[in-house]
């Protein structure tokens, strides 16, 4: 599946990682590869969750605000708000690694 975050199409895939899930790390955002990773082992309301905090700090980035986007709190609230406030759609999350 790929997102466009501010016209840039992004990548999104789910597999198995390192990610942290005690400290409530569920997936990533490569800016350079613009490749957003999502731990496999969500459920698929968390999967979405998860991809639109990506998003969110995807957009800070893009639009200049990078020390923004290091607030976890205020992107996790804002991903939060976005998720509830509409229907996101994942109708596939590949499953793999990139190179």
């Amino acid at each position: 599946m790929k997102v466009n975050i501010c016209g840039v199409p992004h990548l999104i895939i789910c597999r198995e990682d390192s990610f942290d899930a005690d400290a409530k790390h569920f997936g990533q955002i490569d800016y350079a590869r613009c490749l957003i990773t999502v731990n496999s082992d969500l459920r698929e309301e968390a999967r979405k969750e998860t991809i639109c905090h990506e998003m969110v700090h995807g957009m800070l980035v893009h639009i200049g605000y990078d020390e923004l986007s290091q607030d976890e709190q205020f992107v996790q609230a804002l991903g939060n708000a976005i998720y509830q406030g509409f229907d996101i759609k994942v109708e596939k999350v590949e499953d793999g690694n990139v190179n």
